[in-house]
């Protein structure tokens, strides 16, 4: 634009210099106007300088991309890798946990068996004294018993046979038959029955610990195994505790190899930042024309964001907007009129009047002059898809309109900024990372742009 301003301003100077300059000046218009291409030439050369530079920090920035794209496959591997560590120390720290658990148990049941033991070791002692003095009571009865026995003898009551040889029970017995009631018999039927006493406390006390010292084997058999669980417990608990040992190592290992990978991935963004910095700053010196362009498409999104109210679900397929063409100008970077850019939609060639059909059913959100895209419509499908439409010679259509397929709402035309006739067609969508396409599909420059052929028939 500044070259076709720079040559229409010095056309004018020069037809003015024609109309009105005296013939004896006109050198000095030639010399003006070879000046001025020379300074034209300049700028050229500056421009076309610029051009090359800024295509070639393009290629640096898409060559940082595909470097970033590798580190964070690499990244997102390790952290694959880091979450099968963690897992794998969470389940060893649960064994651990639950062979620890187990341990205590066994050790509470180890001490109370052996509480177990002491009183049943306790009871059987105090039993054995009992006993003891249970003994030494019925040996001195017996003792006792013999002396009156002779006594017995003595006094006729029984003859010495049998009073040394007759059982305890049969000469208590015979005692009671005889119903003597002489002082020496009342007092052998007495030591009788105290013997009596005494044998069977014995009996009773010999069995108590008979039963006591099977129950005191029992116990300590118990103590063994426990003491083997014990053991074997201790064992898994140790080899718990080097799986998790070995797994916390994992872990700091593949943590270690995510911050480095991490690193990796922040210092290709600063790369990525400084190219993109140095862009930036070579954008700023862009002709007005790609000012205006880039303006354009910020507004485009804007209104697109403002507008769009359906919700839903977008279309998976659209319909071709003009019948029986075919497409001048594909989704790709290219040169216009100079200048390097994305051009992130299909331009189809058609007459001027042809008509032009909404791709999919949805609501017309803008319908009007549009500079640069000159007459221009937006559609509203849901699911936060829009189609565009610049260039049109006629609107055919207005503003909260709802169209289907191959409803008709203009005409192609030439205005705006335009080479001729035709039809730019754009597809926009809110979440692009929805569609499944094999195509290169996105716009570089983030405004959702998308490749139109993900989902027109080809």
């Amino acid at each position: 634009m500044i070259k076709n301003f720079i040559i229409s301003f010095i056309l004018f100077v020069i037809t003015l210099q024609t109309i009105v300059v005296d013939p004896s000046v006109a050198i000095t218009a030639e010399e003006r106007l070879e000046e001025v291409e020379k300074q034209l030439i300049a700028i050229a050369n500056q421009i076309k300088q610029y051009e090359g530079d800024k295509t070639d920090l393009e290629k640096k920035i898409l060559a940082n991309d595909s470097a970033l794209k590798k580190v964070n496959d690499e990244l997102a591997e390790v952290q694959r890798r880091l979450a099968s560590a963690q897992a794998a120390l969470e389940k060893a720290l649960e064994g651990y946990d639950e062979s620890l658990n187990n341990l205590a148990s066994v050790q509470q049941n180890i001490i109370n068996e052996q509480v177990t033991l002491g009183v049943t070791k306790n009871e059987i002692s105090k039993v054995k004294d009992e006993l003891f003095e249970t003994q030494k009571s019925l040996n001195s009865a017996k003792d006792e018993l013999q002396i009156k026995a002779v006594d017995m003898y003595i006094d006729g009551v029984m003859s010495p046979a049998t009073a040394l040889f007759i059982s305890l029970n049969d000469l208590s017995d015979f005692l009671a038959a005889l119903g003597y009631a002489s002082a020496i018999v009342n007092t052998a039927y007495e030591i009788i029955e105290s013997l009596n006493s005494f044998e069977s406390l014995s009996e009773t006390q010999t069995e108590f610990l008979s039963q006591r010292e099977e129950q005191r084997e029992e116990i300590i058999q118990n103590l063994q195994t426990e003491e083997e669980k014990k053991n074997q417990i201790s064992i898994e608990a140790e080899e718990f505790a080097e799986d998790v040992e070995e797994s916390k190592n994992r872990v700091e290992s593949e943590k270690r190899q995510v911050e480095n990978k991490k690193a990796a991935v922040l210092s290709e963004r600063r790369k990525a930042q400084n190219l993109l910095t140095e862009a930036n700053n070579q954008l700023a010196k862009l002709d007005e024309e790609h000012a205006n362009l880039e303006k354009l498409e910020d507004a485009i999104q804007a209104d697109i964001e403002r507008l769009s109210t359906l919700g839903g679900v977008a279309p998976n397929q659209l319909s071709w907007p003009i019948t029986g063409s075919y497409v001048s100008s594909g989704y790709k970077w290219r040169r216009f009129r100079g200048v390097t850019s994305f051009h992130g939609a299909i331009d189809i060639p058609g007459r001027t009047g042809t008509p032009i059909k909404a791709a999919a059913g949805g609501v017309v959100i803008l319908a009007r002059y549009y500079g640069l895209a000159g007459r221009t419509v937006f559609i509203d499908h849901g699911g936060g898809m829009t189609t565009l439409y610049f260039h049109m010679n006629e609107i055919r259509t207005s503003v909260g309109q709802t169209v289907v397929t191959g409803d008709v709402i203009g005409t192609v035309g030439n205005t705006g900024r335009s080479t001729g006739p035709h039809l730019h067609f754009e597809v926009r969508l809110k979440n692009p990372s929805s569609v499944s396409c094999s195509l290169p599909y996105l716009d570089p420059t983030s405004r959702g742009r998308m490749n139109p052929y993900c989902f027109l028939d080809r």
